[in-house]
């Protein structure tokens, strides 16, 4: 079995938990089955030689972990810095920037309190993930984070839809 067939298959496997976190009403849960998968998604990279998505990553699960048990801001702030550190250490090429956007946007979403902007910075953040995913050249993943694109977009469309109208008066 080749790594590149290897990688798509542990792809498949952190897809499938991806799809699972949210059906648990439980946080914790929800939290620790996305770190399982976003450690798949780490040794995914791996494999593909994309030892700075794999870096970030293996701290977004450590986030997730983390989340857990606090949403303080200097923690987001800790992670913040960690990024950056791991993005500097194994930087490649100009495309590097694609992952540690895309991760140091999910992790000011995740420690958003406001739900339209937890969104919109997550749909920023995935956009990056996805160009970083077709840059590498995996299929499951391209799959994977445009799933996650759409849900989202469906997610910020109920939001919204939901939303009261404020009514309004004219000033003529």
């Amino acid at each position: 079995m080749s790594l590149f067939f290897l990688s798509q298959l542990i792809a498949s496997a952190s897809f499938i938990l991806d799809v699972l976190a949210f059906q648990f009403a439980r946080r914790p849960l929800s939290l620790t089955i996305l770190a399982c998968s976003t450690s798949l998604l780490s040794l995914h990279f791996w494999l593909l030689d994309e030892t700075g998505a794999c870096g970030l990553m293996a701290l977004a699960a450590c986030r997730y972990l983390v989340a857990i048990f606090t949403t303080h801001r200097a923690i987001k702030v800790g992670f913040l810095g960690a990024l950056a550190m791991c993005s500097l250490l194994t930087w490649r090429h100009p495309a590097d920037v694609l992952p540690l956007t895309g991760s140091l946007m999910m992790t000011l979403a995740a420690f958003q309190p406001d739900a339209m902007r937890l969104r919109l910075i997550t749909l920023g953040g995935s956009l990056c993930w996805l160009a970083n995913n077709i840059l590498a050249g995996s299929p499951v993943a391209v799959a994977m984070e445009a799933t996650f694109m759409v849900s989202t977009l469906i997610s910020y469309w109920r939001w919204v839809r939901k939303k009261p109208i404020l009514n309004r008066t004219r000033y003529e």
